[in-house]
């Protein structure tokens, strides 16, 4: 596939050409926290317009691309009780044609493990409204020249110039120039629509030595292979060290809604009166409620046992089931618990216990 070299100072046009092609525009932009004079920016994907600023390629944003492909909250259809007759009525959804810009790798890889629990093609399954936006979605990843102090994604097999799942990846090199990478036939449509801003072919040697000075960076180095065989063993499952991780975990649910991977979601009925709308939301397997029962009955009574979950899923259920990883190495989690809840940490421990018991 093609090879160029874009301009940093173009991704302003880059948006307004993308625009203009009627793509919907995602990018990272810097939105305030907090009001008043203790208000501090962070960076947030939003829909933008030609003019709006944006922050691509000035850190990892506070929250990932999910929304966009899962959101939130949706409804599925609308019901009215009319005497003993309910009437459902369709939702209407939009599905615009739509360019992510400015991907950073995690992100962007953790694509394909949505996709493996919401399109299981070898069992005929299909969520449409993952799969129809998913199809209407085009991915420009970019490098990671920075790692945050929480990154961890060269210990689950991604790098922080990886392109797994990219249509287009940028990489921004020592002298202020991107290289960019086409990637698919989406990320070809892409190239074709910014083609004046694009010169050359790169400079492939300095992509690649940018992608190690930057792997360089991260400081939390972990072996999660070594995860599973410790996992898989079911003389573990009682480890004292879930006790002490329940202990700590609040249950809030903090880190599986910034997860870029993580899928769980309900589905309930909102009234109104005599009408409402059976809608789809996120949920947590860190909640207290999220495995009870209609009986009563809890099979995950406690919060080491709902946390124990959440590591197992991660490094081992999440591939066993669906074949992909579960986690990208984001780091959000670390960053959005409020109690200093470290998974690294736990996966060092793991490790080490793995060791000893093989020794």
């Amino acid at each position: 596939m093609r090879t160029a070299t874009l301009q940093k100072s173009d991704l302003d046009r880059v948006i307004d050409l993308l625009s203009q092609a009627d793509y919907r525009v995602i990018a990272p932009q810097n939105q305030p926290r907090l009001e008043g004079p203790d208000s501090i920016d962070v960076a947030t994907f939003q829909e933008v317009q030609p003019g709006d600023s944006h922050n691509i390629g000035e850190g990892l944003s506070t929250t990932g691309i999910k929304p966009f492909l899962f959101p939130k909250d949706e409804p599925l259809f609308a019901y009215e009780n009319r005497g003993k007759k309910v009437v459902l009525t369709e939702v209407s959804l939009d599905f615009p044609k739509t360019v992510i810009l400015g991907v950073r790798p995690c992100d962007v890889a953790s694509v394909s493990s949505l996709d493996a629990v919401f399109s299981d093609k070898n069992a005929g399954f299909n969520d449409e409204l993952f799969t129809k936006r998913l199809e209407k979605t085009t991915f420009v990843s970019y490098s990671c020249t920075e790692p945050d102090v929480s990154c961890f994604c060269t210990s689950v097999g991604l790098a922080p110039d990886s392109d797994k799942g990219s249509d287009l990846h940028m990489t921004e090199l020592p002298d202020g120039t991107l290289h960019v990478e086409v990637k698919t036939e989406a990320g070809e449509k892409i190239a074709a629509v910014i083609d004046s801003l694009l010169s050359g072919e790169g400079d492939a040697v300095a992509r690649q030595q940018a992608g190690v000075v930057a792997a360089e960076k991260i400081t939390r180095l972990r072996d999660s292979a070594s995860l599973l065989p410790w996992l898989q063993d079911l003389n573990n499952f009682g480890d004292e060290m879930w006790q002490r991780l329940g202990e700590k975990c609040l249950g809030c649910g903090a880190c599986t809604f910034e997860c870029p991977t993580c899928h769980c979601f309900d589905i309930v009925d909102e009234n109104s009166g005599n009408k409402g709308y059976r809608v789809k939301f996120w949920d947590s397997c860190q909640f207290d409620h999220f495995t009870l029962h209609a009986s009563g009955h809890n099979t995950r009574n406690s919060q080491f046992e709902r946390y124990r979950n959440r590591f197992n899923c991660k490094f081992k259920i999440y591939e066993d089931v669906f074949g992909e990883k579960g986690c990208v190495g984001c780091g959000r989690c670390i960053r959005g618990c409020p109690v200093n809840l470290d998974i690294t940490e736990y996966m060092a421990e793991v490790a080490q216990k793995a060791t000893t018991s093989a020794s």
